[in-house]
């Protein structure tokens, strides 16, 4: 029966004899069960890991006039942030991409060069250091992810090139052999060959 207890309302119920309370703990298990339920739902309705590409980005001039192989490339670019789409270090975050695991995702040298330096003058990266070759072994092309692609094609948009950028001066650097070297630590490919060495010496000559 109910009883009245400091503005709260029990109920008593009487089972063999024996009379239990019912009340804020009986509440309190159902709400809890409720809780799992959701949580199982709403994990069996989560997405699995995913690059956001919007349709603003799609649909951008900058998006559209890629050279092939960028827009295929794009995509792993822009998965090196770890971050939310809103992280406010989405466009701050550095990042190493070598030649080693563009090969790694099927660009050959000389494609991966195109790769990048389409994808740089279009705005959607922007360089912060140049490994690789230019530096000796002793580091990895770095990247942040831009947002200069939204004013492409405009007389505010911010032009950059990769083939003139400048990689961070390192004293005490002797020219010595040029082997790019990789990590699995800071990128996702594998160790890089040497075997393409020449073959990137070729492409970055022909076209610096």
């Amino acid at each position: 029966m109910p009883s009245g207890d400091g503005g709260r309302q029990r109920i008593t119920v009487k089972v063999r004899g024996r009379v239990e309370l019912k009340g804020a703990r009986t509440i309190l298990g159902s709400g809890l069960g409720m809780a799992r339920k959701r949580n199982r739902k709403k994990a069996s309705n989560s997405l699995p890991p995913f690059v956001p590409m919007t349709w603003e980005l799609l649909n951008s001039r900058a998006y559209k006039e890629l050279k092939p192989s960028a827009p295929k490339a794009l995509p792993y670019f822009l998965g090196k942030f770890k971050g939310g789409y809103r992280d406010p270090q989405r466009y701050l975050a550095e990042f190493p991409f070598s030649y080693s695991e563009g090969c790694a995702y099927g660009f050959s040298p000389a494609t991966f060069s195109v790769i990048i330096q389409e994808l740089v003058s279009k705005g959607f990266i922007d360089p912060v250091d140049r490994g690789g070759l230019r530096s000796d072994g002793k580091s990895y092309n770095l990247f942040k992810l831009s947002e200069r692609w939204e004013k492409f094609g405009t007389c505010e948009f911010k032009p950059v090139n990769w083939k003139c950028f400048c990689p961070r001066p390192r004293p005490g650097l002797k020219a010595t052999s040029k082997i790019e070297t990789d990590s699995f630590k800071n990128g996702n490919g594998p160790a890089f060959n040497g075997d393409f060495i020449s073959q990137i010496e070729a492409v970055e000559g022909i076209q610096a």
